[in-house]
């Protein structure tokens, strides 16, 4: 019998991303464990910012420690998200091995995932949402869904933050970082105008169990009427892993592990600093360059998508690392890498690697 077992929770957004999460992933590699629905309600406002950013280039962490909103870096890719009190998060962890998942890497899930919940969602609200690629669903051009993905040893996960209840857009605007380069090819241009909520478009409040029965009904349109759904609870070992997770997610050598702070902390003086952004289709990428004699001392790649294997990054950066700053040298490297078998980034390609290293090497 095909089912997913179906867990409800309240967890803190960030709490949720940075440790429950992962606790389910980490089991489910290890097997054992089915493939599970998460449904969880936000308890209080608060912002994760992706592990292939550097946080104190995604958020004002002065702004958020003055108004009081938790901070954590995830250990998964994708930008930096505001999640406030009230609204949920549908997390769909899934063995790829199952017959039934009827897709088999990120590429295929995102649309294939996120236009039937664009579906649910305008029949069950009345509303004209639609799915906009790469990784978002929006009604009227703003953002009312807004998904990250995970695709190791086996198991994919999508997480789809539904933004329900009104955001403080001033707030959520002051506490991320938007940089221009990221909106160039959007009507809005600051974070906060960008985002949208069921409760704003719908005219009315929304209840719990019509989240549940959104949740139910995208299942059902994904995987089809036959498949049944069973609560249930985390086991032993999930909740031993939460404990874990959340010990480490709570320090300052995880949160700054991608930061300059961290990453150049023994960087040669002499050394000089540029850094650019360019905006490909799926999402903002950025280098922080040290140069020294003509050549890349050290680097930093940041990314705010999701590229598969998430070591991606980090090969090219020892690819680069040590190269001529020319780029036909810096692309040969970086493509070495790109079109190695199994690299999966999806809504870029070679000229967005280009473009981006091309503006930093200028400003040299």
């Amino acid at each position: 019998m095909d089912y997913l077992r179906l867990i409800k929770t309240d967890y803190t957004y960030a709490e949720l991303s940075t440790s429950a999460s992962p606790a389910v992933e980490k089991a489910m590699e290890e097997g054992g464990v089915p493939s599970t629905l998460m449904i969880n309600y936000f308890s209080r406002d608060s912002i994760t910012t992706g592990v292939l950013e550097d946080p104190e280039k995604s958020v004002d962490l002065k702004f958020c420690h003055e108004k009081g909103i938790m901070v954590r870096r995830r250990q998964n890719p994708g930008g930096a998200i505001f999640a406030n009190q009230g609204s949920y998060m549908l997390c769909l962890y899934l063995h790829l091995s199952e017959p039934w998942v009827p897709f088999k890497s990120i590429r295929e899930a995102f649309p294939f995932y996120l236009e039937r919940m664009a579906q649910v969602i305008a029949e069950q609200f009345s509303l004209e949402s639609r799915y906009r690629p790469v990784n978002d669903i929006e009604v009227k051009g703003r953002k009312l869904v807004a998904t990250s993905a995970r695709l190791e040893k086996g198991v994919l996960t999508l997480r789809s933050l539904v933004n329900v209840t009104p955001v403080d857009r001033k707030i959520m605007s002051g506490a991320l970082i938007a940089r221009p380069e990221k909106f160039k090819d959007k009507v809005h241009k600051d974070a906060g105008s960008r985002f949208t909520c069921l409760e704003e478009e719908a005219g009315r409040p929304i209840e719990r169990h019509e989240m549940y029965a959104l949740a139910e009904n995208t299942m059902k349109r994904v995987f089809g009427p036959e498949i049944e759904i069973r609560e249930g609870a985390l086991t032993s070992k999930e909740s031993q892993y939460l404990k874990q997770l959340q010990d480490k997610f709570s320090s300052d050598e995880w949160f700054f592990a991608n930061s300059e702070r961290t990453r150049f902390k023994n960087a040669n003086p002499a050394a000089r600093k540029v850094e650019a952004f360019h905006k490909a289709p799926a999402g903002l990428m950025g280098v922080v360059i040290l140069a020294l004699e003509g050549r890349v001392d050290d680097l930093i790649l940041l990314a705010d998508f999701h590229p598969s294997p998430m070591t991606v990054l980090a090969q090219m950066e020892d690819a680069i690392r040590g190269q001529p700053l020319e780029i036909k040298d810096l692309m040969d490297k970086v493509g070495q890498v790109y079109n190695a078998p199994g690299v999966e980034i999806p809504g870029t390609d070679l000229k967005d690697f280009e473009t981006l290293l091309d503006k930093a090497i200028k400003l040299i």
